[in-house]
């Protein structure tokens, strides 16, 4: 896990951080400030199908009966239950899950969206989603090509919510250089949780370890 601190959002920030790589880019919807950066050919672009169901959800509520938003879901929900299914599988495992399992249901899901989206209004909030889902098809199912990507960036959300709450109760890190240590505290303890350390234990051992480490063994 990966956190980078720059001091806007510009576009040019992803882009320089990303150029001297390649592979896979999962992005959400809107990403109007990184539209540079994902323009970069080497990265084959991966979006989010987790990100339609809180549209299409919303329309269903405004429903007085079970609609076309609701069919959306109930597809959206067969798909999602069996990522649910493989969720602590081996890549290989999800991978050959994905392909026997989940493309097929996204075939008939695809061609219920284009045989639905005909007759909603142009400027309605469910012809938008599946308008959107329609034209960038390719890059939704992106992550049954492989079994390390995922459906949805639900995880990365989980990951950085700390970052937002912690926002509004200190609001600054006084100066780029305390949001370059900011950023490095919190690589550090967000790789650590995703290798199943409790960040708090293994910070302690690391540091009282550090004390007695040869300095010639410490790798900056």
């Amino acid at each position: 896990m990966v956190f980078e601190f720059a001091e806007s959002r510009a576009g040019s920030h992803p882009l320089r951080y990303l150029q001297e790589s390649q592979g896979s880019l999962q992005e959400p919807m809107r990403t109007a400030g990184m539209k540079s950066a994902l323009e970069n050919r080497r990265h084959r672009r991966s979006r989010m199908l987790g990100a339609l169901p809180s549209t299409v959800f919303e329309s269903a509520k405004t429903q007085s009966k079970p609609g076309r938003a609701a069919q959306a879901l109930q597809s959206m929900a067969q798909l999602y239950a069996i990522e649910s299914q493989i969720h602590h599988q081996t890549p290989d495992i999800k991978y050959a899950a994905r392909q026997t399992e989940a493309l097929p249901g996204l075939a008939k899901f695809r061609q219920w969206l284009a045989g639905n989206v005909i007759g909603l209004p142009a400027q309605a909030p469910l012809a938008q989603a599946f308008g959107y889902a329609l034209r960038q098809w390719s890059a939704l199912i992106r992550h049954t090509e492989s079994g390390i990507l995922m459906p949805d960036n639900n995880a990365l959300e989980r990951h950085i919510r700390p970052i937002a709450l912690g926002r509004a109760n200190w609001t600054f890190a006084g100066s780029p250089r305390g949001g370059k240590a900011t950023a490095t505290m919190y690589f550090l303890l967000g790789t650590a949780r995703l290798n199943g350390f409790e960040p708090y234990a293994w910070l302690k051992d690391t540091l009282e370890k550090l004390l007695s480490y040869p300095v010639n063994r410490v790798h900056a």
